[in-house]
């Protein structure tokens, strides 16, 4: 009977593993059992690698606000229902906007200044609140991305800040600039990271938000380009824009590459996506190909993956297949 038994839960196991994450949000109020096969840490990493080999829905993190000033979080799967998720009650319980970053299931929260930080695992119900960072209170804008290291099998967060950095200098010198920190999961602590001089004066864009693309490139679109910054090398780099034209959309993860998509042509009549190749050891802009009906698309939000992008016209948000 004890070997039926094993065996019975090990092939529960391997159901599970191959479901979506709603439907996993669920399956924990079956029983205790399967609460307890998806809370082990064995079972969350073999979801998350069947997760990354095959081509599965593609989920949105949703922030709802309410009346008394507190926020709800909602989790929507294409083609499934909303699952509301339940927050930690001291994040809930805070009145201020929620800072959203999500990889492998793992969200991050925080306050609007991105001061206070936490690590949040909806699946498992785990939560751990990250060390203050040494710029936390410092500059004017700032910027957090998060992201994967496969190298070192490390979760790594971004955060640069733009604006004046006097209380940095020891010398009293005014000046303006960029500095960057980050946060290594497994040592969990924050380190400086160099920023160039020549992307000191990178002009960036205060609307768009830090993308990651391929789990592990960070990117912060800018005016005239893209500062990246990749979470095995730890190193910044820039890619001025491919071409002339208006940018109607975020930086896109396009099958693993740093993809926009430009308006152009006669009456800005054409919908171009391009991406950055890697040619010879170098990355280069190639353009992919041209999105239609181009006149009624506004701006595209992000790339769902097999053809399908989520866009939004001039009156109402909606989903553009190719």
């Amino acid at each position: 009977m004890a070997s039926m038994n094993h065996l019975a839960e090990d092939l529960i196991f391997q159901i599970l593993s191959w479901l979506p994450v709603l439907s996993l949000l669920r399956c924990k109020s079956v029983c205790k059992s399967w609460k307890s096969i998806i809370s082990n840490p064995k079972f969350i990493q073999a979801h998350l690698a069947i997760s990354q080999k095959k081509q599965h829905p593609f989920s949105t993190l949703r922030v709802v606000s309410r009346s008394d000033e507190s926020q709800d979080l909602f989790m929507d799967t294409l083609g499934e229902n909303s699952v509301k998720l339940s927050l930690p009650r001291y994040i809930s319980d805070v009145r201020a906007q929620l800072l959203i970053r999500s990889c492998n299931g793992l969200v991050i929260l925080g306050d609007i200044f991105f001061v206070f930080l936490y690590i949040w695992n909806p699946l498992m119900r785990m939560d751990k609140l990250l060390p203050l960072a040494h710029y936390a209170r410092l500059g004017v804008v700032n910027k957090i991305g998060f992201g994967f290291d496969p190298l070192s099998s490390d979760y790594k967060i971004l955060r640069v800040v733009f604006g004046r950095l006097s209380d940095l200098l020891d010398n009293g010198e005014k000046k303006e600039g960029m500095v960057a920190e980050l946060y290594s999961f497994n040592a969990n602590s924050w380190k400086p990271i160099q920023v160039p001089k020549e992307m000191q004066g990178f002009k960036f864009d205060p609307i768009s938000e830090c993308v990651c693309v391929d789990s592990r490139v960070l990117c912060l679109p800018g005016t005239d380009g893209i500062l990246s910054f990749d979470l095995q090398d730890e190193v910044f780099r820039m890619h001025k824009y491919p071409a002339s034209g208006e940018i109607i959309s975020e930086v896109l993860d396009f099958e693993g590459s740093i993809a926009l998509i430009l308006r152009s042509g006669e009456r800005a009549s054409v919908l171009t996506l391009w991406a950055l190749d890697e040619v010879d050891g170098n990355l280069w802009w190639t353009e992919k190909f041209n999105i239609e009906p181009a006149k009624r698309i506004a701006y595209v939000l992000i790339y769902l993956g097999d053809g399908k992008f989520n866009c939004c016209t001039r009156s109402l948000s909606c989903m553009l297949l190719l």
